[in-house]
C-alpha cells in the first residue's frame, strides 16, 4: 500500500510539473507571438523591414520553446528582437518605461526625417499585385512625403503592451531616418548572426513543431491587427490562438497542420477564408450531392454511375459516425458568417477528399462504398442543369444569374420590356453581369461609402485611424428600358457571397424587387491572400462591407422578404419549391 501511494504521490507531481511546464512554453511562445506581430507590422526600422520574417517566425518559436525560466525568455527575446528592432525595451512594469524615448533621437536631426509605417488594409506580406491593399513605411519605402493617407504619427508614439506575467514590452513605431537609414542602428555583428541563422534555417516541414509553431504565430497576427470584422464577431482570438498553439504539438502530418489551422480561422466567421496547401490534393467527390433538409441528411442527385441510391434517400452515417457528429467536425473546420454559407460549405467538404479514395454511408439500413472520382468544382458545374434564361407562363421571363452573361440580357431587353414578370435566380455567384441592375433602377446610385478600407497605423485594433470609403456610383447610372416597373423576384440562398452580396445589396437596398429564400452567405469585401511555408495558402477578407444603410452586412447577409424552405417531397419528386414560390407570387394579380 505504501508503494501504491508513493506511486500515486509521484504519478501527480509529475503530471502537475507537466502541465506546469506546458502552460510555461504556452505563456512565453504567446508572449513572442505579441513582440513577433508589434515589430513586424508596426517597428519602421530597416533591419525589421529586411528580415524574412515567414523564418524568422519559425527559428523564433523554436528559441522560444527552449525557454525553462522567465530569465531564459527575457534573454532570447532580447537575442532575437534586438538585431531588428534595437530600441525595443522589455520591462516588469510598464513605468520603467521611458516614454519620452530620448534614446531614439539623434544628437541633431539635421538631414533627418521621421518614418512609421502605414497600411490601408494590409499589403505587407500579401499577395503582390493586390491594388485593393498597400502597406508603406513613410520616407522609407517611397519618395519622401509620399503618404497612404493623411495621418502623421508622432516621435515620441510607442506599443507598450503587457506580452506575460510581469512582462511587458515598448516597441517604438516612429524612427529617424537619413538617406542611409534608420536611427539607431542595429549591432553589425548581432544582426549578421542572426541572418546567417535564418540563411541557414532549413526546408521546415510540418513533421517539425516549430514550423506549425510559426506559421500558427503568423497566422494569429495578421489577424489580430488587420482583420476588419472585430467588432462584428464574438470571439476570443487569443484563446483559439492558444488552443491552436496546443494542438501544434500534438499534429504530426501536413494534413494535421491544415485542419488546426482551419480551426483556428474558422472562429473569425468570415465566408471568404479558406485555407489550402499545394501538396494536398483533397478536391474530389463521389458522384452524389445531400444536404440537411427537415433535420435529416438527404441524397439530393445521384450520377447514374452510382448504383443503388436514390434521391431522397437519408443517410444516417458516414464512415461509421453519427452523420449529424461528422457534420460537426466539419463545420468546426469552416469559416462561415451565416449559417447558410456555413451549411452549403459543409454539404461540399463532407464529401471531398483525396482522388479515388472511399467513403461508405449507410441508408435504408444498408451500406455503400461510394470512391471519390470526380473534381468537385467540375462534378458541380456538370450537374447545374438550370439553363441560363427561359420564356416561362404568363408573360414571365427567367434569368439564371449565375450563368446568363450580360450581352444575352441585353439581346433579350425588348422581350424583357415585354414581360409581365421577371424572376432571377442568384443562388450562387453572378457572371458579370451587374449592369442588370442599372435597367431596374429608377434613380441613378448614390450610396457613396459601403466599402470601406480601414487605415492603420496602431496595433490590436485600438485605434483605426478611419476609412477610405468605396462604392460604384461611377458605374450605377439608371438604363433604358427601366424593367423596374413590372414584378421582379430575386431567389436567393446561402450559396450567394460577395460579389453576389454587392448584387443583393442594391436589390435590397433600392427596394427593386422581392427577394424570397434563404438569407445570404453574410460576407463581402475584396479578398486578401498569404502563403505560409510549407505550401499553405490563406484567403481572407481583407475590408469592411456594409449594407446601404449602412447596417451590419457582416454575418447577416441579405434577408429575403419570403424565407423558404426544402422539403424531402419536393426533393424527391424533383420540385425548385423555391421558383415554384416564385412563380406563384409573380402570377398574383
Amino acid at each position: 500500500m505504501k508503494n501504491l501511494i508513493h506511486f500515486i504521490l509521484a504519478a501527480s507531481a509529475f503530471l502537475s510539473f507537466s502541465c506546469k511546464s506546458k502552460n510555461q512554453k504556452l505563456d512565453n511562445i504567446t508572449a513572442f507571438t505579441k513582440v513577433y506581430g508589434y515589430v513586424k507590422y508596426f517597428h519602421p526600422s530597416d533591419e525589421a523591414a529586411g528580415i524574412y520574417w515567414d523564418k524568422f517566425a519559425i527559428y523564433g518559436a523554436s528559441q522560444i520553446e527552449k525557454c525553462q525560466s522567465r530569465e531564459e525568455l527575457l534573454a532570447t527575446l532580447n537575442q532575437l528582437f534586438k538585431p531588428i528592432a534595437p530600441s525595443i525595451q522589455f520591462a516588469s512594469n510598464p513605468s520603467q518605461f521611458d516614454t519620452t524615448l530620448k534614446r531614439i533621437i539623434p544628437d541633431s536631426l539635421n538631414k533627418y526625417g521621421l518614418t512609421y509605417w502605414q497600411h490601408f488594409g494590409l499589403g505587407t506580406g500579401m499577395r503582390e499585385n493586390n491594388n485593393a491593399y498597400k502597406s508603406l513605411r513613410v520616407n522609407r519605402d517611397v519618395l519622401e512625403g509620399i503618404r497612404l493617407f493623411n495621418y502623421e504619427v508622432k516621435p515620441s508614439e510607442s506599443i507598450i503592451e503587457k506580452i506575460g506575467d510581469d512582462l511587458y514590452c515598448q516597441v517604438p513605431i516612429a524612427l529617424y531616418c537619413n538617406e542611409e537609414a534608420t536611427f539607431p542602428k542595429a549591432n553589425a555583428d548581432k544582426l549578421a548572426k542572426l541572418e546567417k541563422e535564418l540563411l541557414n534555417t532549413y526546408e521546415f516541414q510540418a513533421t517539425d513543431l516549430s514550423f506549425r509553431l510559426g506559421n500558427v504565430i503568423n497566422t494569429f497576427n495578421v489577424f489580430q491587427h488587420f482583420y476588419p470584422y472585430f467588432e462584428e464577431v464574438d470571439i476570443d482570438w487569443e484563446n483559439a490562438f492558444k488552443t491552436a498553439i496546443e494542438q501544434c504539438y500534438t499534429d504530426a502530418t501536413k494534413e494535421d497542420h491544415l485542419i488546426t489551422l482551419q480551426k483556428l480561422t474558422a472562429h473569425l466567421a468570415d465566408g471568404h477564408i479558406t485555407i489550402s496547401n499545394k501538396y494536398i490534393k483533397n478536391h474530389y467527390m463521389p458522384a452524389i450531392t445531400w444536404e440537411w433538409i427537415e433535420g435529416q441528411l438527404v441524397i439530393t442527385y445521384v450520377d447514374s454511375s452510382v448504383p443503388k441510391l436514390h434521391v431522397g434517400d437519408i443517410v444516417t452515417h458516414i464512415n461509421k459516425q453519427k452523420a449529424n457528429l461528422y457534420f460537426d467536425h466539419i463545420k468546426e473546420k469552416i469559416s462561415a458568417g451565416t449559417t447558410g454559407w456555413l451549411n452549403a460549405r459543409a454539404n461540399i467538404l463532407s464529401l471531398t477528399g483525396k482522388k479515388n479514395s472511399s467513403i461508405s454511408i449507410e441508408t435504408n439500413n444498408k451500406s455503400y462504398s461510394l470512391k471519390r472520382t470526380d473534381y468537385y468544382w467540375k462534378f458541380l458545374k456538370k450537374i447545374n442543369q438550370k439553363p441560363s434564361y427561359q420564356a416561362l407562363d404568363n408573360g414571365i421571363w427567367y434569368l439564371n444569374l449565375d450563368k446568363v452573361e450580360m450581352d444575352t440580357i441585353r439581346y433579350l431587353l425588348p422581350q424583357l420590356s415585354e414581360s409581365s414578370a421577371i424572376i432571377c435566380d442568384l443562388r450562387g455567384y453572378p457572371n458579370d453581369n451587374h449592369e442588370f441592375i442599372q435597367y431596374l433602377m429608377a434613380i441613378d446610385d448614390t450610396t457613396s461609402s459601403w466599402m470601406q478600407v480601414p487605415k492603420i497605423v496602431y496595433a490590436d485594433h485600438e485605434k483605426v485611424v478611419g476609412y477610405s470609403h468605396f462604392n460604384w456610383i461611377k458605374m450605377m447610372k439608371a438604363k433604358k428600358p427601366h424593367l423596374g416597373n413590372k414584378k421582379i423576384i430575386f431567389i436567393i440562398d446561402g450559396r450567394a457571397i460577395s460579389y453576389a452580396e454587392s448584387y443583393m445589396a442594391f436589390i435590397e437596398g433600392y427596394r427593386l424587387a422581392t427577394i424570397i429564400g434563404q438569407p445570404t452567405a453574410g460576407t463581402n469585401g475584396n479578398v486578401n491572400e498569404f502563403k505560409l511555408p510549407g505550401g499553405y495558402k490563406i484567403r481572407w477578407t481583407g475590408m469592411k462591407v456594409l449594407k446601404h444603410d449602412g447596417s451590419q452586412l457582416h454575418g447577416v447577409g441579405i434577408i429575403p422578404d419570403i424565407l423558404l424552405e426544402k422539403s424531402i417531397l419536393g426533393v424527391i419528386n424533383g420540385q425548385d419549391e423555391f421558383l415554384n414560390k416564385a412563380l406563384e407570387l409573380a402570377k398574383t394579380p
